[in-house]
C-alpha cells in the first residue's frame, strides 16, 4: 500500500489518450482511493483552480448531493466523508498561489491507500514545477498514456466539434487546417509523445516514468491495466467490478476523417510518428506503416 506522503503517482498525459479509462480502472479498484475529481488541475497554474462543480466537478462530488445514487457502472459508491474533506481542501486551495506543501495535502485523504493526480494538462509543466516535485516527491512514480497523433489529434477536434466549439469548415480547407495545427494550443505540446517524455526526463530524470500505449487500453486493456496496477504498485489479483474494456464515452459523435484531412495530418506528424516507433516499440512500431511512411 501507500508510502508516499502526497500523491503515489502522478499521470503527465496525453489528453484524448485514455486518461478517463485510466481513471475508472484505479478508482474502482480497491487499492486506490482517487480524488472525487478526475482532473486536480493544480500544478499547472501560478493560481490553481481545482473544478468542483459542473461537467468537470467529478462525480464523486455530485454523490455527495444525490446521496450515493449510482448510475453507470464507474459510478461506485464512495466514501462521502473522504470527499468532503477533499472538497472542503480544495475549495481553501482554489485561487491561492500554487503551493507545493498545499498539493501534497490533498492526498491525505487517501489513508493507507493508493492515490495518485490525473491530470493531462500536465504534458507541458513548467521546468521549475518539475525541479520541486523531484525534491518533494522523489518516490512519486510518473505515468503517462502515448497515443498516435494523427488519431489523437482527430479525437481532440471531435471534442471541440461536440462543444461547437470548431470551425468545421476548416477541416475541408488543406491549408487552414495546416496553420491550425501548426498554431493552436490544443495540438502544440500536446500531441508529441517523445517530446513530452523527452522534458520529464529532462527535468526529473530520478523520478520513475513508465509510457503505456493507448493500443494497449484499446486492443488489450485488461492485460494494460493489470501492468498498470503492478506499476502503479497495486495488487493485481484484487479485481475490480469493472470491466476492463469499459469506455464511458463510447457514445460520443465523431467526425468521419476526409482523406484530405487525413493526408494533411499524416504530413504534418510524419516525423514525430516516426520518432515514437524508435522510442516506445511494440504497438508504435506499426503506427509509421499504417500511414505509408
Amino acid at each position: 500500500m501507500s508510502t508516499v506522503d502526497g500523491p503515489d503517482f502522478i499521470c503527465v498525459g496525453m489528453p484524448k489518450a485514455g486518461t478517463g479509462w485510466l481513471y475508472d480502472q484505479l478508482q474502482t479498484h480497491p487499492d486506490f482511493w482517487m480524488p472525487p475529481v478526475k482532473e486536480v488541475l493544480y500544478l499547472h497554474r501560478e493560481f490553481p483552480v481545482i473544478p468542483l462543480g459542473g461537467s468537470r466537478g467529478g462525480y464523486g462530488l455530485k454523490q455527495l448531493e444525490r446521496h450515493g445514487r449510482k448510475n453507470k457502472p464507474h459510478q461506485q459508491p464512495r466514501n462521502p466523508e473522504r470527499d468532503r474533506g477533499f472538497r472542503e481542501a480544495a475549495q481553501e486551495a482554489n485561487g491561492k498561489a500554487m503551493d507545493l506543501d498545499r498539493y501534497i495535502s490533498l492526498f491525505r485523504f487517501k489513508g493507507e491507500q493508493l492515490s495518485g493526480d490525473i491530470s493531462p494538462m500536465y504534458t507541458e509543466l513548467d521546468s521549475e514545477v518539475i525541479e520541486k516535485l523531484v525534491d518533494r516527491l522523489p518516490e512519486t512514480k510518473l505515468i503517462m498514456i502515448a497515443r498516435e497523433p494523427v488519431a489523437r489529434a482527430w479525437s481532440r477536434l471531435c471534442m471541440f466539434n461536440r462543444g461547437s466549439r470548431l470551425d468545421k469548415e476548416m477541416l475541408d480547407d488543406p491549408k487552414r487546417l495546416r496553420e491550425f495545427l501548426e498554431t493552436s494550443q490544443i495540438i502544440q505540446g500536446k500531441s508529441f509523445p517523445t517530446k513530452i517524455v523527452e522534458h520529464w526526463r529532462k527535468y526529473a530524470p530520478n523520478m520513475q516514468l513508465r509510457t503505456f500505449l493507448f493500443d494497449g487500453v484499446a486492443h488489450d486493456p485488461e492485460r494494460t491495466r493489470r501492468e498498470i496496477w503492478t506499476y502503479l504498485g497495486a495488487d493485481p489479483s484484487r479485481q475490480s467490478d469493472l470491466p476492463a474494456n469499459y469506455n464511458r464515452k463510447s457514445k460520443n459523435q465523431k467526425i468521419e476523417m476526409s482523406a484530405q484531412a487525413k493526408d494533411v495530418l499524416v504530413d504534418f506528424f510524419a516525423d514525430e510518428i516516426r520518432a515514437c516507433g524508435e522510442m516506445f516499440g511494440g504497438h508504435a512500431r506499426d503506427w509509421a506503416t499504417r500511414y505509408g511512411l
